[in-house]
Parts: C-alpha cells; structure tokens; sequence
C-alpha cells in the first residue's frame, strides 16, 4: 500500500501502519506520535497514511484524483498544523514561533462539520525562508515527486524552503496540546492524528499518554549537515592560528547556511572525531590529542550554553586546535 520509496527506508513504521489500514480489519488508533532523526519520513509516513484512507481506487500507484490531491498536499481533510501552518485561526494571522491555542481550537471547530474523507492531522514543528533554501533543496530531493509541502493559505506559490521540524515543548506548549486532550481520546468518525518528534520525552505526557508511538529507523537527517562540512573535515585541524580564524568563520557560515545552531555544527564535530578514534585505536598519541578536542568542544558547548558570544567561542576552540596540534 505505501509507496516503495518510505517502505525501503522505514520498513518497520510502514508495515505497522499498513498492517492497521488492512480492509476490514482496520485498527487504527486515534492518535500516534511518530519518533526518530527523520522528520521527512515522519511526514511522508503520515501523508501516505492519509493517502491510503482516503484513496477512491484502493490500487497499487493509484492515479485517483484523491491521490492525486493529497500528493499536492492540497487535500481539505488533511491539515498541516505547525507555527507558520494552518494559522489562519490566531487573531493576527501571522506565523508564530510556536502553535498556539487558537490553532488548537480551530482544529477543533473544524472536526466538528462532518466530513466524507477521513481526515489526518498533522502536528509539527516547521521552518521557512530563504536561509532555509539549501537545506530544504537536499532534503526534500527524495520526495519533491511524489509529495509537496502543504499549500499556504491564501497562495498557490510553491514554498520552496519549507521544511518539517519536530515538535518539542519550546513549539508545543501545554496550553495548546491541553485543548485537544478530549478530542483526541475521544474524536469523531474517521480522524486520525499525528504528532512528530524527536522523542517522546519532547512532548507533554498527557499526548504521549494518549499517542501510539511509533519509532522510525536511524536514517539522519544529519548526514545534509555532515555532507556541508565534508569540506571542513578534509582540511581538519587547522594548522595555524590564522587558519583557525578562517575554520571557526567558515563554521558560523555553514550553520546559517544549513539553520544550524552552533551547538549543533559541534555536535557533528564530535561525532566526526569520535569515529577517527574507533577507526585508530592503535594510535595512541592521536586518541589522546582527538580525547582532549572533544574535552575542548564540550567546554564550547557550555559557552554556547552560558550565551558567550558564538564567534568568540569557535575562535578559541579552534585556535585551540591548531596549538595542540
């Protein structure tokens, strides 16, 4: 039933959503938090899903006007709501940082018009704009066929930068998830919701109590990120001080590049030396010195953390490097 692209990367999730949408014997659940690192296959997952329930022609590669629909993600029963989706319904309608509880309420009001499809709504965390551009180009480059990103209200342009994030408690507020307790436990006929996250622990308990969770296969989003720094890493360390500026200027710009937070950009640093060590254990004095960089890039973390100001932090760090080198 599920198209062989996701089938291929997330065979456990797909075959446990197919096998509850098997004809006659349904058993779906009112709600489901999809967790893991790939929020893309999370979408996919959820707009195939809502694919399937509502497809007219019940074949393999249906070319039904439903189908047809919902992979334009244009389909009425099938709402994208994040911060800057579905946000006709806040009093200014304007994109937010967060979902709000106004968007909560209007998902509500709309369940209550009953519907001939069965509707799918989609809860997640989303980014969008031109410093988005590069990252959205490589992620969606597996899907930009067979999905599209939801349609903004009020426009047909495409939304060429939009991408899913996932949810977590600084987008998704327990004020909002409160609202929809009841209707989730108990929803009308032929709704179906889903929460995407990272972790179950990123979201208020009293949705991951009524959720089934489902967690995707390790397939990284980060590799995108890692793939910018190939670049970075060819060259790593940096030999002197002011090849350390340069480094630590050029690492700033990726993480705008790719909407990266500094941390983050340290983070795929630490998981770069971490597998030079498993790959030369018998190096001694180049484990010791890689030991000490991630000791060093831990520090910067804290920095970062205590708001010192990013430039400085990836200015000493590196310059750090290029001296124990």
């Amino acid at each position: 039933m599920f198209k062989p692209e996701i089938k291929t990367k997330q065979p456990f999730a797909s075959q446990f959503l197919e096998s509850a949408l098997v004809p006659g014997k349904e058993k779906l659940a009112n709600s489901y938090m999809l967790t893991g690192s790939n929020t893309m296959d999370m979408y996919f997952l959820a707009l195939e899903t809502a694919r399937i329930l509502n497809c007219s022609g019940k074949t393999k590669d249906c070319a039904c006007t439903v189908c047809g629909w919902i992979a334009q993600n244009r389909h009425p029963a099938v709402i994208t709501v994040s911060p800057i989706d579905y946000i006709h319904h806040n009093k200014d309608k304007k994109p937010r940082t967060v979902i709000t509880i106004d968007q909560a309420r209007g998902i509500k009001q709309s369940l209550n018009v009953s519907s001939q499809y069965h509707r799918v709504i989609i809860f997640t965390d989303a980014k969008e704009g031109k410093e988005h551009e590069s990252k959205a180009k490589l992620l969606w480059k597996d899907y930009r066929e067979i999905i599209a990103p939801p349609v903004p209200e009020n426009s047909d342009s495409p939304r060429e930068s939009w991408i899913p994030a996932p949810l977590s408690y600084k987008t998704f507020h327990s004020e909002p998830a409160n609202a929809l307790l009841k209707i989730i436990e108990e929803p009308p006929p032929a709704v179906t919701f889903f929460f995407l996250a990272k972790d179950r622990e990123d979201m208020i308990d009293t949705i991951v109590s009524r959720s089934q969770i489902i967690q995707l296969a390790y397939n990284p989003e980060n590799s995108i990120e890692t793939d910018a720094l190939n670049e970075f890493f060819s060259k790593f360390p940096p030999g002197t001080k002011e090849e350390a500026v340069l480094y630590s200027e050029r690492l700033l710009e990726i993480s705008k590049e790719n909407s990266l937070a500094p941390g983050e950009i340290l983070s795929l640093i630490e998981k770069y030396l971490i597998m030079l060590i498993r790959h030369n254990p018998e190096n001694s004095n180049f484990c010791k010195y890689t030991v000490n960089q991630l000791k060093n890039i831990q520090k910067a973390k804290t920095e970062l953390n205590s708001y010192v100001n990013p430039q400085a932090v990836m200015d000493s760090l590196l310059i750090g490097f290029a001296a124990s080198k």
